[in-house]
């Protein structure tokens, strides 16, 4: 009975144990073969593409390449784009070329540009809509007040835009004053002078000529008027583009300054990191004005918060000598005020200490608490003369 439990089991040694198992599965489905040989082990290993049991039409496995963005992040650009679709059709926002909105990336930066243009787009539409609402010389004075730099020339110019343009030929006929008014502006746009000019009117009322000459010095006089707008606008534009370029050649200047400087106080020499310093705090700015945009650096910053107490610290530092000139106009700052200062609290504190000592007596004192005092007495006594 024990013995059919073991049927079909075979003993077998190492040798045919390794062989058994480097057979082929075709091997091993002909036992009676003993042709093929026993696997090396030196074949190559590869791996053979699997056959998808899904079945035809079944999705493969997306393959995921350095090119495509991870899923979340397409799902919110596309968010981002029908977000910037619907704005864009309720008014919203405002795209120059609607047809092109699909191209633009599809994040918060881009939806925060598209806001900052339709702003402005509608504050410049409410600025022309509220001027072209004014008439006559107001209207006048708000088209050409950016080409001067005083407000009562832009005015008085207007004033006399809106004269010439309205006037007509049959106004002129009939008023008599208004003729020798226009002949003497154009008399006196030919520098003609104020004696020659009254000789000029008189000449023409005389042979019944005034009128031809009014008539003829309007369109002169209207043109003379424009070109008078366009002179001062060029002015104005040379004048602030000659600012700019003094600013920033004075401002070249005092960087290049600060690498020639050597020290401004006698004995405290400045070396690169030092001037490194000074340069950077000249140049990077640490505040920009949300409403002008005017950037600060660390000591426009200062002053602009409370100008008040920096006139009055300024002040204060010039009492003590920090902007002592010279005849020649060369800054030497003048310390002796503060070297001063620093003695005078050096020997105060000293006299705390020997105090201090008079007051404990020679015999409470242990040898350690001695030699800490005298140490510190001499530590001030040091600091403060040492190098006068």
């Amino acid at each position: 009975m024990d013995n059919e439990l073991f049927d079909g089991i075979q003993i077998m040694s190492p040798q045919e144990l390794e062989q058994s198992l480097s057979k082929t599965p075709e091997d091993s489905s002909d036992d009676t073969t003993n042709d093929t040989p026993a696997a090396t082990g030196t074949e190559e290993f590869t791996l053979e593409p699997v056959v998808s049991q899904r079945g035809e039409g079944a999705t493969e496995n997306k393959v995921i390449t350095e090119d495509t963005p991870p899923a979340n992040e397409q799902k919110g650009e596309a968010v981002y784009k029908a977000l910037m679709k619907e704005l864009v059709n309720e008014g919203i926002l405002t795209v120059a070329e609607v047809e092109k909105l699909d191209e633009l990336p599809g994040n918060f930066d881009t939806i925060k540009k598209l806001l900052t243009e339709t702003i402005d787009g509608k504050m410049s539409e409410k600025e022309a809509s509220w001027k072209s609402s004014f008439t006559g010389a107001k209207k006048r004075f708000l088209e050409i007040e950016d080409a001067f730099t005083d407000a009562d020339q832009a005015i008085v110019m207007a004033q006399r835009l809106e004269f010439f343009d309205n006037l007509s030929e049959d106004a002129i006929k009939q008023d008599v004053n208004l003729q020798k008014q226009l002949y003497y502006e154009q008399l006196k746009a030919k520098n003609f002078s104020d004696a020659d000019a009254r000789e000029a009117i008189e000449d023409a009322e005389a042979i019944d000529k005034l009128s031809e000459k009014a008539l003829k010095a309007l369109p002169e006089l209207r043109q003379s008027s424009a070109q008078i707008v366009e002179h001062a606008r060029a002015t104005k534009e040379e004048q602030t583009q000659a600012q700019k370029d003094a600013q920033e050649k004075a401002f070249q200047n005092l960087l290049e300054a600060v690498e020639k400087k050597d020290q401004f106080v006698d004995g405290l020499s400045l070396n690169k990191v030092s001037k490194d310093k000074l340069k950077n705090n000249i140049i990077k700015p640490v505040y920009t004005d949300p409403k002008t945009g005017q950037e600060y650096n660390s000591l426009m910053y200062k002053q602009m918060k409370n100008p008040a107490e920096f006139e009055m610290l300024i002040n204060y530092y010039d009492t003590l000598g920090l902007f002592d000139i010279t005849d020649k106009g060369t800054f030497k700052p003048n310390i002796s005020k503060l070297k001063a200062v620093a003695k005078t609290s050096a020997i105060t504190e000293l006299d705390k200490v020997i105090a201090n000592e008079e007051e404990r007596g020679v015999g409470r004192n242990t040898s350690v608490e001695t030699s800490q005092k005298t140490k510190s007495a001499l530590d001030l006594l040091e600091r403060a003369f040492s190098k006068r």
